[in-house]
Formats: C-alpha cells, structure tokens, sequence
C-alpha cells in the first residue's frame, strides 16, 4: 500500500510517496512537526520511495562524481544519484520531482535512511535558495548557536546541553541557511535527535530513554524526538549569532572557547558543505557561507568531561 504524507518546509510542500509501512513510520516520526493543513501556491518537491531486496543499479548516465559513498550521474536536467549498496534516486532538477529505490535493509540501518532523504533533496533545494550545512543548530530567542564539526566532536551533547537549558531546536544535523537580502538566516530542518547512550546519560532528566544494556554497550545512538526535552521544542529559524567548532579533550578541566579566525571557519564549511559536481549552484553557496562566517564570529569550543558549565558558557554567546 502506497501512502501519501504532505509537509511544509518554509513554504516548499514537500509530498512523499511511500510504499513500506515501516519505512512511512519513520518517516512520519522525522517529519511530524512540519505537517502543515493548508499549503502555499508555490512549487513543489514530490518524492515517490519504494524499497527493494534486489541489488542497487546505477544508471546508463554519464558519471560526473564518483567516491566510496556515493557517486552522481547527470544528464541535462535528469540528476541520479547512487549510494552504493543503500539506495538510487532519480532527479528531475526542472520539475522538482524525485523517484528514489532503497535497499530495505536502509530502513533499520541508523541514519542511512535520514541521510539519503536529505542528500537527495539537496539540489532541489539549493536551486530555490535553501543550503544545508551539517550542523546541530539551537535558538536562543531570535538567535542562533550552530555547532559544526565531524562525526564524534560533541556537537550533539552539546546542543542536547542547550536544549536541556531552555533553547529550541532549528536543526539536528541540517540547518537550512537561507539568505534574506543578504543577511543569512538559519532554518529548521525536520530530524530526531541521535545520541550516544553515554552522551544521554549526562542528563538525568533523559534516563527514561535508556536501558542499562545500552549505558554499558554505548554502540549505536538512539534516536528521540526533541519534544522529549521540552513540549515547545522547535524554532523555525534564527540569526546567527556563533559558530562553534567542538571537539572533545578528556584532560580539560572545564569547557572552553577561543576565537577561531574567519578564513578557518569559511575553509571548515566549504569543506563540508560544497559539493563540486553541482558547478552551477556553488557561486551562490560560497555567497551564503561567506556571509555567514562574516555574520558572526566563530570559536573553537573544548569540552570536559564535565560539562555542567557549558550552557552557561555559550547562553552568553546568544
């Protein structure tokens, strides 16, 4: 059965079409706080998903990006992108139209499917003006604290810290920096929040959410919704006020911040965030990254082991 879920991405209807009812679960719990009654007059993103036991295969395409993960073939407007052995999507860049087939193992992978969702939307929304960067992104009021950094540096213990102490959410792991005149804005965009249990246990209010098992184990994050934290947990959007780039020091005896210099945080954002098959849309993303390392100042942040005092540290910054 196919199952048709409607949403509301800062004035894009985004339509999924899903034919797994496990996969529509996920889905719905990922997305839930962008349901939306009524829907604006504008384009479009129209995402049919189907799942499959077969092997993954790539197209009869030119191939204009290859690496270990995934790789792009494009031809015109029609954009197919394969990530090895997970999943393929076919892109329509012209009509806003996307018809991806997933291994269905993706959908008990962790956040194989969550990736492949937005990875596969990026272009469309690069071309009505919305850039995804990895970032976990927290308001404080109308401002925004964004935490960049690679997989293992603390950017969700810490933006979990944040919330805890009364922030709202914008994003998990993919703000959508949009540009309004040319100050840049953060959105939201739909996620839970995954964790490692040992992060999760430094927050006593969150120790419904594990097993015993799982503190001794550690292996895999969990993911939960934000509301767990708070009822009013989401904040459409928010003005950059720091980026913070953190990494982990076992030996530090209390969390820290030192200004990083604007050209290292440009370099760390182009880094993670330009991708180079899609030439015509880079200009316009240097653009928005640039301003955003112009709009506000970026820091090095050092977690302790201890960090009791990291919301009072970076509240100030907001």
């Amino acid at each position: 059965m196919t199952e048709l879920q409607t949403y509301l991405l800062h004035r894009i209807p985004i339509h999924f079409r899903v034919d797994d009812e496990a996969a529509a679960r996920r889905l719905a719990d990922q997305w839930r706080s962008f349901r939306a009654s009524t829907l604006p007059d504008t384009p479009a993103i129209h995402f049919a998903l189907t799942f499959t036991d077969a092997p993954i295969v790539a197209p009869d395409l030119p191939c204009i990006s290859s690496g270990p993960y995934v790789a792009h073939f494009r031809e015109g407007e029609r954009l197919v992108t394969v990530f090895h052995g997970w999943g393929r999507f076919d892109i329509d860049l012209e009509s806003g139209t996307i018809a991806g087939e997933m291994a269905r193992v993706a959908i008990r992978a962790y956040g194989v499917f969550e990736d492949m969702i937005l990875l596969a939307m990026t272009p469309l929304l690069r071309r009505r003006g919305y850039f995804p960067i990895h970032a976990f992104a927290a308001a404080v009021g109308e401002r925004a604290l964004v935490l960049l950094g690679d997989v293992g540096a603390g950017k969700t213990t810490s933006g979990v810290s944040l919330l805890m102490r009364g922030a709202r959410l914008i994003a998990n792991d993919a703000p959508l920096v949009r540009l309004a005149g040319d100050e840049p804005i953060l959105h939201a965009y739909p996620g839970l929040i995954s964790a490692y249990p040992d992060s999760i246990a430094r927050f006593p209010r969150l120790s419904h959410l594990l097993t015993e098992g799982q503190v001794l184990d550690g292996s895999e994050k969990i993911s939960f919704p934000v509301d767990a934290i708070h009822p009013d947990p989401w904040a459409q959007w928010g003005r950059p006020a720091a980026l913070l780039f953190p990494h982990i020091a076992s030996d530090a005896l209390q969390c820290q911040i030192a200004p990083m210099p604007r050209f290292d945080a440009l370099k760390r954002l182009v880094t993670q965030s330009i991708e180079d098959w899609d030439a015509e849309t880079i200009p316009a993303h240097m653009h928005v990254l640039r301003r955003l390392v112009e709009s506000a100042p970026a820091y090095h942040l050092t977690l302790a082991p201890d960090i009791t005092d990291l919301p009072d540290l970076l509240f100030e910054l907001g």
